[in-house]
């Protein structure tokens, strides 16, 4: 009787054994990869009105004819689009692609286990096509799995590749395949739009747009972009080292709020093959250009931290507040120290001059009289911005924005939520006159908040 329990033990042992064996073998590199990013992928939903769109590239547009393709949309109607987009810090910060998002009223982000938030744009880069959201109306203490990024020198030929997304609004979807090229130029009407540009045989699809392109370690290598619909078997997807750089500019304290330190990091490659860090830019009159740091300073740590990435650095920039300081140690010798400080404005018209660089004046009586204007009110131009388009001093603004401008609480209440990097639409008028008459020529120009 012992003997036979023996065996039957034996036996169970054995096929235990074999199950957890299948199982294990189940469990493929892809599998814990995909398990591993998942929790950071998003759905994103957006509102918005479709309606022959300006566009940089002309009357014809990669991003915008995949869309109306895909929805099978004409005229000025709402619509849904579906898109993805990848946390990457834990307080709720999202990318996606700019074409995603693109003139969108409402945007909805929904994740893995179904719950869903509102999200606002903080900032778009039409030209390298990215975007960065916000989660709003978060409870308090709500964090969020960002997605790990891997090292942008870190790429092989030929390497298993997921692309993580919603494609056609169907819910989480993954497609597999390898890294097939490594700065491919993309071209769109004979013209180059991207350099740098990852190919794969992963299928991206319209919804996959924006999402995670990973590696094995659930890293992202990338960000999927489908632009040509018509090419069956290759899927672009912009390098993480791009989407660094770019974010790079974006998560300094600057953007979020009235806030100024100065300084924006850069990474290079060095002759060893990995990435040096350093300060790429700083902005003029910030306590950084007060403090003697100088631009193509090394950082070899920031507040204490070896940086391991670029973002490393940008994640302790873009939370520093008012009064905040950091430590940036420059050499082996060298540590310099830099104070944020609150921007404070006297008025709109300060504020116009501060972060757009444009001069206005109240138009008075008398100034309508010296420029022969037929009425007075209103701002006119007296500076302009270097660069800008479309505006010559004398125009009268109208519009900036979404808000009409009538005088110099209007050009406040227009520019408050405007930070460094953001762009601004403005409207001008220009009066004409001719055989004693007055022509009104409306213009249009896009401004950049310094």
């Amino acid at each position: 009787m012992g003997k036979y329990l023996t065996v039957v033990l034996i036996v169970i042992l054995a096929i235990s054994g074999r199950l957890a064996e299948a199982e294990s073998l189940r469990t493929t590199p892809v599998v814990r990869a995909v398990a591993e990013a998942l929790p950071s992928v998003v759905n994103i939903g957006t509102e918005r009105i479709v309606s022959s769109p300006y566009s940089r590239w002309g009357e014809k547009d990669p991003f915008e004819s995949m869309f109306r393709d895909f929805f099978a949309e004409q005229g000025a109607v709402n619509t849904t689009s579906l898109g993805s987009g990848s946390v990457i810090d834990q307080s709720g910060l999202i990318i996606t692609n700019s074409h995603v998002v693109s003139r969108a009223t409402k945007i909805t982000v929904t994740f893995d286990d179904g719950s869903q938030c509102t999200a606002r744009e903080i900032a778009s880069d039409d030209f390298n096509d990215i975007a960065l959201l916000m989660l709003e109306n978060l409870p308090d203490g709500k964090k969020f799995k960002p997605l790990k990024f891997a090292r942008p020198e870190d790429l092989l030929l030929g390497e298993t590749v997921i692309a993580v997304g919603n494609p056609y609004g169907l819910g989480n979807s993954i497609s597999q395949g390898v890294l097939s090229a490594k700065g491919r130029k993309a071209t769109f009407e004979g013209k180059v739009i991207f350099s740098d540009i990852m190919q794969t045989d992963a299928a991206i699809n319209p919804g996959n747009s924006g999402g995670p392109l990973i590696n094995l370690d659930g890293e992202l290598i990338g960000i999927s972009t489908a632009i040509f619909k018509d090419v069956q078997g290759i899927g672009f997807a912009l390098p993480v080292k791009r989407v660094e750089d770019v974010l790079a500019k974006w998560l300094i304290p600057e953007r979020f709020g009235d806030v100024s330190l100065g300084i924006i990091p850069g990474q290079r490659k060095n002759q060893a093959g990995s990435m040096d860090f350093f300060v790429e830019e700083i902005i003029p009159d910030s306590p950084a250009a007060k403090s003697g740091l100088k631009k193509d300073d090394r950082i070899f740590e920031i507040n204490g931290v070896k940086p391991s990435s670029l973002l490393d650095i940008s994640f302790i920039l873009w939370k520093i507040q008012a009064g905040g300081e950091i430590r940036l140690r420059i050499s082996d010798l060298k540590t310099m120290a830099v104070k944020s400080e609150k921007i404070k404005y006297a008025g709109g018209l300060e504020m116009a001059k501060a972060k757009l660089g444009l001069g206005l004046q109240e138009l008075t009586r008398k100034l309508a009289k010296a420029l022969e204007y037929p009425f007075e009110g209103g701002l006119v131009v007296s500076d302009l911005p270097e660069g800008s388009e479309n505006v010559s001093r004398g125009d009268i603004l109208v519009k900036l924005g979404e808000a009409p401008v009538n005088n110099a609480a209007d050009i406040a209440k227009a520019l408050i939520d405007k930070h460094h990097g953001d762009s601004v639409e403005a409207i001008f008028v220009s009066l004409i006159k001719k055989n004693g008459k007055f022509y009104i020529m409306k213009r249009a120009s896009v401004l950049r908040v310094k």
